[in-house]
């Protein structure tokens, strides 16, 4: 016991051979990381132990993980989903893949010409409540468009759903382009189709519960001051 509590004098033992040093400093160790300690001998074997209680915790990345297979369950289906772009290709591609992927027949492809355009924003605005843009709608000489325009005005007309751009313009500052034009999120054409739309959909979820929690910070605030419009009106509104 001396010896496991440190109290031990140096060369106190019996045997020649051993101080019991490195017994009290393993016991003072254990004593600092909070650990019980013990010392058995049965027959000529003698046995140190410790023992230290843990509590294990979920990483920071697990926590994550599980958001969002959460967000990714609560991703509604056959919802109206609208796209714009020059390329015939891409067109096809985010047709194909957001049928498949994004758990909706009501895919809504626009960019063949320039004059789609105004279509893309009239449907967007009508039924929409996910857009896809590219940045650079380009259809020879002068007839081009910027998918930060279509943003604009999609933001001026209140459109309420999430507004995506897809552009192979990808950098910090085209990026703070997109987002100041009104852009939620943003995916790089190297991003796979199957990942933009799992990112999308996640993304989506989260812009549908912010709205509603600004919503109700509203109409709690109509509650207190003259507002020119009413709580029902407001939900009218937002949907």
């Amino acid at each position: 016991t001396k010896v496991l509590s440190g109290e031990a004098r140096r060369g106190s033992g019996t045997s020649p051979m051993s101080d019991q040093i490195g017994l009290q400093h393993s016991f003072l160790a254990a004593q600092a990381a909070g650990m019980t300690v013990s010392l058995t001998q049965t027959a000529e074997d003698v046995m140190f132990a410790g023992q230290i209680e843990l509590q294990t915790a979920t990483s920071s990345t697990a926590v994550a993980d599980e958001m969002r297979e959460q967000d990714l369950a609560q991703f509604p289906n056959d919802l109206h989903i609208c796209c714009i772009d020059d390329s015939a290709a891409a067109r096809r591609l985010l047709h194909f893949n957001l049928t498949q992927w994004g758990r909706t027949e009501n895919v809504h492809i626009f960019g063949k010409d320039e004059t789609e355009a105004s279509e893309f924003v009239r449907k967007t605005v009508a039924v929409g409540r996910i857009a896809i843009l590219d940045q650079h709608l380009e259809y020879g000489g002068e007839s081009s468009l910027l998918g930060t325009d279509l943003v604009e005005l999609l933001v001026a007309k209140q459109f309420q759903g999430l507004i995506c751009m897809r552009s192979g313009n990808a950098s910090a500052h085209d990026m703070a382009k997109y987002r100041n034009a009104g852009a939620h999120c943003i995916f790089g054409k190297d991003v796979s189709m199957r990942k933009m739309i799992e990112d999308m959909k996640v993304a989506y979820v989260r812009h549908v519960s912010d709205s509603a929690l600004r919503l109700e910070e509203v109409i709690h605030m109509s509650h207190s001051s003259a507002l020119p419009f009413s709580p029902m009106e407001l939900v009218a509104w937002d949907d």
